[in-house]
């Protein structure tokens, strides 16, 4: 997709942070923006906020439900040309083991299963046309995880792997699909988040404030990785070398098979050619 120009873009999570500054780059590149949050209010704000040739229209949309997705279809009557799943929700620095039941499934509830949701929802409806592109925020947490952020990472990783398989899948039909990794960006999420981790420090958190990234900058990123077709947006390259280390220790496990005399053969994970 060359350009947004006259395009429709659906943006989830689009009451503020990301999915606020998705918008506004979305609106530069010249697109029709329909922006969905869980607080409908809050969209309808940054909706108000863009330029009239953007003719915004904010809805409420609870990603977790799939009802709720089928009313916004039936709202907006169309198919947009791109879908950003950008809604989220973090539980913040917590070890796993403190994490209760109920808080780890609404982490997976709206951060994969809310993706899934959009996905089931609209990516028939590109195929049928044979054309369309989908962006899924992930995180810098599905490349480099660190403690204290398990249920978090896990959600994303999930979204990775999701959106590797679908761009694969929907190639042939001439859909596009990019996953979106922000490291720190400015949003009432990260506000939360860093707030609770350093609490008693109120200097250190003047210091993280300085260095959240502008939402605005991270839309910009989307929307030239979706003229670009590119399959992965990084936003942050300071995490780059927590990545290579990463990885490097995943290639070191490569070495012989454990099964000795083993040859491999057909893979069961995935079909012959």
């Amino acid at each position: 997709m060359s350009t947004l120009a006259g395009r429709t873009v659906l943006v989830t999570g689009a009451g503020g942070g990301i999915g606020a500054g998705i918008a506004a780059a979305c609106a530069e590149a010249g697109a029709s923006l329909i922006l969905a949050d869980l607080e409908g209010d809050l969209a309808a704000e940054v909706a108000a906020g863009l330029p009239a040739a953007a003719r915004a229209r904010a809805f409420t949309l609870d990603v977790r439900s799939l009802a709720s997705w089928h009313a916004l279809r039936a709202a907006i009557g169309e198919v947009p040309d791109v879908l950003c799943n950008n809604a989220g929700v973090s539980n913040g620095f917590k070890p796993l083991l403190a994490v209760p039941p109920e808080e780890f499934e609404r982490l997976m509830a709206v951060n994969v299963t809310g993706v899934y949701h959009g996905i089931a929802t609209f990516a028939p409806g590109m195929v049928a046309r044979g054309s369309g592109h989908i962006v899924n925020t992930a995180s810098v947490n599905a490349l480099s995880p660190f403690g204290s952020f398990a249920a978090y990472s896990a959600s994303k990783f999930a979204v990775l792997g999701l959106s590797d398989a679908l761009r694969e899948e929907l190639a042939p039909a001439g859909v596009g699909v990019s996953t979106l990794f922000p490291g720190l960006t400015r949003s009432r999420m990260a506000e939360r988040d860093a707030a609770r981790a350093v609490a008693n420090d109120p200097a250190h958190m003047q210091r993280v404030r300085a260095n959240m990234m502008d939402p605005l900058w991270v839309g910009r990123a989307v929307v030239r990785a979706i003229a670009e077709g590119a399959p992965y947006i990084v936003t942050h390259p300071e995490y780059r070398a927590a990545l290579e280390a990463r990885h490097a220790a995943i290639l070191a496990a490569f070495g012989e098979p454990a099964e000795p005399g083993y040859r491999s053969g057909a893979s069961a994970t995935r079909p012959a050619d």
